[in-house]
């Protein structure tokens, strides 16, 4: 049985904390008895996902899915990047403020999200993203957008490469209710040291060095 780590992603106290737990255990058990089930989820490399701390996982983006694969392999909250027109849709919105997600103009050009991701990053948040900045509807692994890279050097976090497969862009109906065998891979962080965040080649540098280490994580799926 895995054990779990309650983080807050906005300041509790009383009740309204017990509540916050109770939803996040409920949650998490729901949602991970529903990938095993109906995906067969399998995980590697969880140990790789720290039980404190702040740190940015970062995932190729290959369905509608893939925040609730990467929810059901992590032992904590995970906040999510996600497109602003997802996180004001009615039916997730609730789960988005749930889990402290951040909603991102789909340009890449959203200075308020840096500003958003950083602020939860210091106050000890697990951060999500997908820097491909959109899903891969070939499930190739796409250039990688440096707003990733600029909040991982303005943080100091460690970066946490995730590679999903398995499964790959279908409608929603289809995402959610087509049974599927899908596969996580989490590997080791990717520490940043000797970098400037206001470096454009800096920036470059660790954003490959992202869709590197995702990658490499990729070239590890056996052929079907």
């Amino acid at each position: 049985m895995p054990k779990l780590f309650y983080t807050e992603t906005r300041p509790l106290t009383g009740w309204r904390k017990l509540h916050d737990m109770a939803r996040f255990y409920w949650w998490w058990w729901v949602n991970r008895f529903y990938m095993r089930l109906f995906f067969r989820l399998e995980i590697s490399g969880e140990e790789w996902i720290p039980s404190s701390g702040s740190a940015i996982l970062v995932s190729n983006h290959i369905s509608y899915l893939d925040a609730n694969i990467i929810s059901a392999a992590s032992p904590r909250k995970v906040s999510f990047m996600i497109a602003r027109e997802w996180y004001e849709a009615r039916l997730i919105n609730w789960m988005c403020r749930f889990l402290g997600c951040i909603p991102v103009n789909r340009s890449g050009q959203d200075l308020g999200a840096v500003k958003s991701a950083l602020k939860g990053l210091s106050q000890g948040f697990l951060l999500g993203c997908f820097p491909e900045g959109g899903i891969s509807v070939d499930g190739n692994l796409q250039e990688g957008k440096q707003g990733v890279a600029l909040i991982a050097l303005r943080s100091g976090c460690p970066m946490i490469p995730v590679h999903l497969s398995g499964h790959c862009f279908q409608s929603l109906p289809a995402t959610f209710f087509l049974p599927k065998k899908i596969h996580i891979r989490i590997g080791k962080p990717i520490l940043l040291d000797g970098e400037d965040p206001k470096d454009r080649e800096s920036l470059a540098r660790v954003t490959r060095r992202i869709t590197d280490a995702i990658q490499s994580l990729a070239d590890q799926v056996e052929p079907h």
